[in-house]
């Protein structure tokens, strides 16, 4: 039997419908705040993403499926979704051309990583990314949005983490200051960090071992680097938050594990996740659109894990959509009437099923049961000689003898 890779999941029915209330509500609240879907290759030239991320970032360094093509150009398949989103909006110039664009994505993304709860190598997020304006609203309103999702769903016990990690000339003094603390605390850093102390310092402060977390507990923190203005926007970006009753933790070691995020970072966080615990998470870019060789053009977006938060809401009371009426009959001219009454009601937007092979009554009724269909509608012999039908409601138990016109009234 040919089996699928590791770190690669089936989607089956039974989860299909809680997975798709969770992409529905966010396209909901996307179309709220007017954000505008784009659809991204899942593939792209492996610069995207080395010019994009960094090079010394974890994703670039170790995560990526990179692979040649027939011409021996280097592909890769995208590990997120904004280096995708930018290069798209500085390929298509006539969209970079307005004074602000609101989009929207969704879809797969592929790292190679050990795969455990939460974390796969195929996996999926919806993403939003506002290009064109620096005021802290929309760092605001980008946090507000996944808030939104996350409560329409009905996701508890989380938290936001916030920070800001300022800008490139505020963050080179702190930089030089943090490499000072962490030199000193050489021979306690993991080998990744120790690397990273002469390519990355700050990445020093992604690290999940737990001899670098501890001593991230002691280091320099940013909100003491800060520029005036770089101060001065997170101050208006913790003022919206609080107005609006959004409540958030500031985190001054939060810095993402990504190298163009300037100023605002966030997380959405969890312990109901173990060792994966964010849900989501996002912050502003400045500077990635000239990376691309656009116009110095600000941005600030956010991505969120469809499967860490169908893990989330997979024992919730969520009831999904239901078969409207399975037809149940006994064959010949009874399977002749049903198909008609049974194409009547699909026409008017109805769902329904039916076993053509009829298999007797008892044995469609558990068919009945096991598509969850709200009603039955039975044509047997008797029915077909009074043109009638029997409709029964198949949580109350109760039924009636109705004729055939007037079943959409009692659906």
């Amino acid at each position: 039997m040919i089996r699928k890779p590791p770190g690669i999941e089936d989607i089956f029915p039974d989860r299909i419908e809680l997975w798709n209330r969770i992409t529905g509500t966010a396209r909901h609240i996307f179309k709220i705040y007017n954000y505008r879907e784009v659809i991204l290759p899942v593939m792209e030239y492996t610069e995207v993403f080395s010019r994009g991320l960094g090079d010394e970032t974890d994703i670039v360094t170790k995560e990526m499926f990179t692979f040649q093509d027939r011409g021996e150009r280097s592909l890769t398949l995208r590990p997120e979704g904004t280096a995708s989103m930018v290069r798209a909006y500085v390929e298509n110039g006539e969209y970079n051309r307005l004074s602000t664009c609101k989009f929207f994505y969704c879809g797969p993304m592929f790292r190679a990583e050990r795969p455990q709860r939460g974390r796969l190598r195929q996996f999926n997020q919806f993403g939003a990314e506002l290009f064109g304006s620096d005021h802290p609203f929309y760092d605001f309103e980008i946090i507000a949005i996944m808030d939104s999702i996350s409560k329409k769903l009905g996701i508890e016990e989380y938290r936001l983490l916030l920070n800001s990690i300022g800008c490139p000339e505020c963050r080179t003094p702190y930089i030089k200051e943090l490499e000072l603390y962490y030199q000193s605390h050489k021979d306690e850093l993991c080998d990744d960090c120790k690397r990273r102390l002469h390519t990355n310092p700050l990445r020093l402060l992604d690290c999940k071992v737990e001899s670098c977390v501890t001593l991230r507990q002691s280091a320099p923190k940013i909100s003491n680097f800060l520029c005036d203005e770089c101060a001065d926007h997170f101050t208006l970006v913790k003022t919206y938050l609080d107005h609006n009753n959004i409540e958030y933790t500031e985190d001054p070691y939060l810095v993402r594990g990504l190298d163009y995020y300037t100023r605002t970072t966030f997380e959405f966080v969890t312990h109901r996740l173990g060792g994966q615990n964010a849900f989501a998470a996002g912050g502003r870019y400045n500077n990635l659109v000239e990376t691309f060789e656009g116009k110095p053009t600000p941005a600030v977006g956010f991505a969120a894990g469809i499967e860490r938060m169908y893990l989330l809401l997979e024992d919730s009371e969520f009831r999904g959509e239901q078969l409207d009426v399975y037809f149940v009959h006994s064959g010949g001219e009874t399977l002749v009437k049903t198909l008609e009454v049974l194409q009547s009601l699909r026409d008017r937007g109805y769902s329904c099923d039916i076993d053509p092979n009829g298999r007797g009554f008892k044995n469609q009724f558990k068919k009945a049961d096991r598509e969850k269909a709200r009603f039955t509608v039975i044509i047997g012999e008797d029915e077909l000689s009074s043109e009638t039908c029997t409709i029964k409601n198949m949580d109350s138990g109760e039924q009636k003898n109705i004729n055939a016109s007037d079943i959409p009234a009692n659906l």
